[in-house]
């Protein structure tokens, strides 16, 4: 977006048959689209993606929310980051054997050249297209009369090229600028851990000593900043891992327990898992009070879809455990997890043996070490 802002006449679409006008017959280019919310989706953005003819878009909020669902995500989350590759399942990578987001349209990771605002007041909305309805509004075909009604979009932003490019470029003016302009800040957070038997956090626990790892992420992404729906699917794991880990924490005799428990939030997985690729790579450079060598078995929590009974399915490696050993020890933990939802609301059943791991932290430490 341009650093003064920018201005468009405003044209309403509430039907994609009113993109033409935009597109090609408005004689007053450019334009400040008034998009119906039903309408965002990627083959839309992707016909106004380009042009000079938009200088903006302002999306209504669609109430209800579409019944078909929508992501502006990848249909496969964080492809190439995860385990399966050409050398790891090359089956199940890139989604081949389940696509884990079908309704992703990827429109995150495309690069529009203008402003693109969601307006959740009603009023708001109301506003410009009465102003729109007033002033703009073609008549028989042919163009509006002068003055017509415009808008003016501000969401400037100073990141240029690549990550490379511009993290260089800040690099330089923080160094040598007595007035630097940072043109792009990393994404910087913090992953939270602890452990259900104390450890020293300065030191390095025993080689021989084994710890259960219970991991979730609590990061999602957004395509709007003022809504955040994506949050929801993180937030019912966080929440289930807190009460677990504050129920454990409560038991007299965990510190008697044969192996330590470590409950792990990650930060920034949605972004090629960059928590657990961070706690990864401390394991791997000793830099961390635990090593790969000391991870037992792995539990994450997470959301793949929207519950529709009281099942909850458990996912596995069928990769790994085609080593008897490790299929000796998944089996064990499976029936382990069985049991213990036996007389509860919900019921555990294993995913089956050819379904690959959904996107999550564990294939970040099952690339490093076959757990």
């Amino acid at each position: 977006a341009s650093i003064s802002g920018d201005t468009g006449v405003i044209h309403v679409v509430e039907k994609e048959e009113d993109l033409r006008w935009v597109l090609a017959d408005g004689p007053n280019p450019p334009y400040m689209i008034l998009l119906d919310g039903n309408l965002f989706s990627r083959s839309v953005l992707l016909q106004l993606k380009g042009t000079s003819r938009v200088s903006g878009l302002a999306v209504a909020i669609a109430k209800p929310s579409p019944p078909q669902g929508f992501s502006p995500g990848l249909k496969c989350p964080n492809d190439g980051f995860g385990v399966y590759s050409k050398d790891y399942g090359p089956e199940f990578a890139h989604c081949n054997t389940t696509l884990w987001n079908p309704l992703g349209s990827g429109i995150s990771y495309e690069d529009f050249d203008f402003p693109i605002f969601l307006l959740e007041d009603a009023n708001e909305t109301q506003v410009i297209k009465q102003c729109y309805l007033d002033h703009n509004v073609p008549r028989d075909g042919s163009a509006p009369e002068y003055p017509l009604c415009a808008m003016q979009l501000f969401s400037h932003m100073h990141a240029v090229t690549s990550t490379v490019t511009c993290m260089r470029r800040s690099s330089l003016q923080s160094t040598f600028s007595i007035n630097p302009e940072i043109v792009c800040d990393p994404l910087l957070d913090y992953n939270v851990w602890s452990t259900l038997q104390p450890i020293n956090a300065s030191g390095k626990v025993d080689p021989g000593k084994e710890v259960v790892m219970v991991a979730t992420r609590i990061d999602s992404h957004s395509f709007f900043w003022n809504i955040a729906p994506g949050a929801e699917s993180a937030v019912s794991s966080f929440v289930t891992h807190l009460a677990a880990a504050e129920a454990l924490h409560k038991a007299p005799d965990v510190l008697v327990l044969p192996r330590n428990v470590m409950f792990t939030f990650f930060q920034g997985e949605t972004f090629d898992y960059i928590g657990s690729s961070r706690m990864v790579y401390d394991m791997e450079q000793d830099k961390f009070p635990l090593r790969l060598d000391n991870i037992h078995s792995f539990v994450e929590l997470n959301q793949v879809a929207l519950r529709n009974s009281s099942i909850l399915w458990m996912h596995t490696d069928p990769v790994s455990r085609m080593n008897e050993s490790v299929n000796t020890q998944v089996q064990t933990l499976l029936d382990i997890l069985k049991r213990s939802s036996v007389g509860s609301a919900v019921t555990l059943q294993e995913a089956g043996f050819s379904q690959p791991l959904p996107p999550s932290s564990f294939q970040r430490f099952l690339r490093a070490r076959h757990i």
